[in-house]
């Protein structure tokens, strides 16, 4: 993908989830959701635009998309630096999936090789997306390395929650928890699924309960195989 569309893509699609301009937490827009811990948190996204010096020594606008997650701090919140969010994909062949990655909590970027090298060595990383209407959380887990128990017996564990907005509520959604042994020469075997209920509109929980019967489990196997293929076609290729 270009990188100048994938940036603009991002920009485009990060609107939807409601960006903010500054880092004051009173200012910002906050999109709750469960995470991998049960515990509901909240997240925020920011544009930053930086100047730099071009060939032509003119000085030119860079933006640059970031996720803030909200502590609480007393009766109000104080806000922390999720991550740097670049582009993976398309989305109905239009707009790349928003993402994070994150080794000891650094954010790395996909497209230079030596941070996908770090991530393809690390023994786990944190890896969110964000678009869709849901926001996800997966964390991959190895004995030793990712790529090199991926490609073996060992297999990486992967904890993940997506969380789905009916009509993109900022007060009901579900959340679907997996947790499944992700091998690359082998199906997984099994893929642990519990869907939760977050929010009091009766519509909304309604229809999200109805949703999550009729393709919650399609949508898990779905899931894990778009994570799947995170480790297949860009980190362990």
């Amino acid at each position: 993908m270009n990188m100048t569309l994938a940036k603009l893509s991002v920009m485009i699609l990060l609107s939807s989830l409601l960006i903010g301009c500054a880092n004051d937490a009173k200012q910002l827009n906050w999109r709750p959701y469960k995470d991998i811990d049960g515990a509901v948190k909240e997240v925020s996204f920011v544009t930053l635009t930086e100047q730099h010096t071009d060939k032509s020594q003119e000085s030119q606008p860079t933006e640059r998309h970031f996720a803030n997650l909200a502590i609480p701090f007393g009766e109000t919140k104080t806000v922390k630096r999720l991550g740097e969010i670049f582009p993976l994909g398309q989305l109905n062949n239009h707009y790349a999936i928003a993402t994070i990655f994150l080794v000891n909590d650094k954010s790395l970027n996909i497209y230079q090789a030596e941070d996908v090298q770090t991530l393809a060595k690390a023994k786990d990383f944190d890896f969110y997306e964000f678009g869709g209407m849901r926001l996800s959380h997966a964390k991959f887990t190895a004995n030793s390395e990712i790529c090199k128990d991926f490609n073996g017996k060992n297999g990486v564990n992967l904890l993940m929650t997506t969380n789905y907005y009916p009509q993109n509520s900022f007060t009901d959604f579900y959340t679907a928890l997996l947790d499944v042994n992700l091998q690359s020469k082998r199906t997984p075997q099994e893929i642990g699924y519990n869907a939760s209920f977050t929010g009091s509109d009766a519509k909304l929980q309604q229809r999200m309960k109805q949703d999550e019967q009729q393709q919650g489990k399609a949508l898990a196997v779905a899931n894990v195989k778009e994570k799947a293929s995170i480790l297949f076609n860009i980190i362990c290729k």
